[in-house]
């Protein structure tokens, strides 16, 4: 069985598009075949997060982490960048208002449902 690893996640600030009611709960899925996962922000406000993964988590090749906004608001679009070892980060955006469950890594892309 594969470790999960428990993500906690600082609240949005300032939000400009008021969401649905649930929290944006989903789980990050690491399908890349021999890449490792160090990191995953978003972008708001003009500016990247703080790292999602702390005290240098990691998502090994088939890892599964459980993560969460912990907020209702903000807006539906919000790119994230998500950052490899050995590799460097992509850029993509989904629609958070959507309430997308999994987000899965792929070796080029991602999906989600």
């Amino acid at each position: 069985m594969r470790t999960i690893l428990c993500v906690a996640v600082a609240a949005l600030a300032a939000a400009t598009t008021l969401a649905h009611a649930s929290n944006y709960a989903f789980r990050l899925h690491n399908r890349a075949q021999n890449y490792t996962i160090n990191g995953f922000y978003t972008y708001q406000e003009g500016q990247w997060s703080d790292n999602w993964l702390k005290d240098g988590a990691r998502i090994r090749p088939g890892d599964i982490v459980e993560m969460d906004w912990f907020s209702n608001k903000g807006d539906c679009v919000v790119p994230f960048r998500v950052s490899w070892d050995n590799y460097g980060a992509d850029d993509f955006k989904v629609d958070w208002c959507q309430h997308p469950k999994n987000i899965y890594m792929e070796n080029k892309g991602f999906s989600w449902d």
